[in-house]
């Protein structure tokens, strides 16, 4: 038997969103019953923390204002920006790959100075992503986020350290220290930044901040040292090569490509184009929080496991269910509202594109959008989740924006109290399916398995009005017109989980 999962995301913001979703979300895991699937409806947020470590290890988490956000790694990324993650619908991935903030440019690798304890897991070199080498020569340092793999953290009120690491500048051997700074954004790039004071606004004023030695490596034209000459930085992106050796005196921009071209013959760079979404948030840290974790404030992430770390309360989404070894493994259908595509269901999408997280997903999920809804004039508020549910899901499409109306609520309030008298009507045994209703059930089996919910709903009200008015009804018209109510509405099924398949084919 296939396994599938029906996973519904949320809508904070809106009540009737959300039962919207979970009316639809509900049906599609009583269609998939009726056709002998084995499903789990995901409503909840997920429970574990085992997945929040496993997730932590295949990509990244930082903390930030009481959340715990995901940082998608750039495999993922650039899996999902090329739609390689499987075959996603057209218009989802053009809004996601709209999304993305293209920087171009290229990673560079600098060898990692070996220590005593490192492990076999200890990279060799330090990944750094850089969007502008033309002063390369005169780098100083590299800054990573406090979340980084070789970072060692920062305390409370620190805003940078140094790791007391160095690594190796691959155009000119020189040793460059590596600090943690709370400025690295995590999401950009592999989350490392060149410093380059002389050559650089921003990091001249980190330089200073921290005593970073300020290089030059490109001067005005006709430079000649002399003291009343001495270039003030930062001196961006203009002038030529200076004391950078066998491209002194090259324009800037030739003395860029000779930099790489140097450093790519040391096989320690690639072109790279990095597709920048940003970090999401995946749990809220709340003292009500049904997980514990470990966190290590220092590293602003959750603690490795066996190094302890502060205990924190979680509250965690439901996108990280993506994570989750059953999920990845089943045929996933995703119930989202139109306003998470951009938020919820990017990052599900990006948690499935996770090369480390195992099983690899091998095709894309159904996804079905669910756009707004409210109650129109006129409408209690009150009216019962069950009605109003039924509501949402047989009133409009999915895509459909949907104001309910008096005219929306009353037949589903009637449909349902129609269905208890009928449900509890004595019957005749024995008799044979009529015609009528094995004619009209077809029709409404193919409504269904169409999803055209609306009119499969009209024709089932009207097979309900003709069984309840005849005089007699047969039990096999009331066990077939009970199925696909209970398909179709939710209500209490007549046979036993494991008998409806097999009357679902007979219909």
């Amino acid at each position: 038997m296939s396994s599938t999962t029906v996973l519904i995301l949320r809508d904070p913001e809106s009540r009737e969103v959300n039962l919207r979703c979970d009316a639809l979300g509900s049906y599609l895991r009583r269609m998939s019953g009726v056709e002998g699937k084995d499903v789990t409806l995901i409503e909840g947020a997920a429970r574990s923390s085992e997945t929040v470590t496993q997730v932590a290890e295949a990509a990244g988490l930082v903390g930030a204002e009481g959340q715990v956000r995901y940082v998608p790694t750039r495999a993922a990324r650039d899996r999902v920006v090329a739609d390689g993650d499987g075959a996603w619908a057209p218009a989802l991935v053009s809004r996601h790959r709209k999304q993305a903030r293209r920087s171009v440019g290229a990673v560079f690798q600098f060898p990692l100075e070996a220590e005593a304890q490192d492990t076999d897991t200890t990279p060799a070199s330090l990944t750094t992503f850089v969007t502008d080498w033309t002063g390369l020569p005169s780098s100083c340092a590299i800054a990573v986020h406090p979340g980084h793999p070789l970072s060692t953290g920062l305390g409370p009120d620190e805003e940078a350290a140094f790791t007391g690491r160095f690594c190796r500048h691959p155009l000119t051997g020189d040793l460059l220290p590596i600090w943690v700074a709370d400025w690295v954004k995590p999401e950009f790039g592999t989350g490392a930044v060149l410093i380059n004071p002389g050559h650089n606004a921003a990091d001249l004023e980190f330089s200073r901040k921290v005593g970073l030695p300020v290089r030059f490596s490109l001067a005005p034209e006709d430079y000649d040292g002399a003291p009343a000459d001495w270039p003030k930085p930062p001196f961006i992106k203009s002038g030529f090569a200076f004391r950078t050796g066998a491209t002194d005196g090259l324009p800037f921009s030739e003395a860029k490509t000779k930099y790489f071209a140097a450093v790519a013959e040391r096989g320690l760079v690639e072109e790279y184009t990095d597709s920048g979404m940003g970090t999401f948030r995946i749990a809220t840290i709340d003292a009500e929080g049904e997980v514990d974790l470990a966190w290590d404030p220092r590293r602003r992430t959750v603690a490795s496991r066996g190094e302890g770390g502060d205990p924190i309360a979680v509250t965690l989404s439901p996108v990280l269910r993506g994570a989750e070894q059953h999920v990845r493994s089943s045929d996933l259908t995703v119930v989202t509202p139109s306003t998470r595509v951009e938020d919820d269901l990017l990052a599900l999408r990006l948690l499935l594109a996770e090369p480390e997280l195992e099983p690899a997903v091998k095709s894309a999920p159904e996804v079905v959008v669910v756009s707004n809804a409210q109650l129109a004039k006129g409408v209690d508020a009150g009216v019962p989740d069950d009605v109003l549910g039924l509501a949402l899901l047989v009133s409009a499409g999915p895509l459909d924006t949907l104001s309910v109306k008096p005219q929306h609520i009353e037949p589903c309030e009637r449909f349902l109290k129609a269905h208890e008298g009928l449900a509890a009507r004595e019957c005749v045994a024995g008799q044979d399916l009529s015609a009528e209703t094995a004619k009209a059930a077809g029709q409404i089996k193919g409504l269904l398995g169409r999803k055209d919910l609306k009119q499969a709903f009209t024709q089932l009200y009207r097979l309900q009005k003709n069984l309840a008015k005849s005089e007699t009804v047969g039990a096999s018209d009331v066990s077939c017109y009970g199925v696909l109510a209970h398909v179709l509405a939710g209500v209490e099924a007549p046979h036993a989980p494991e008998e409806l398949a097999a009357v679902w084919k007979t219909i």
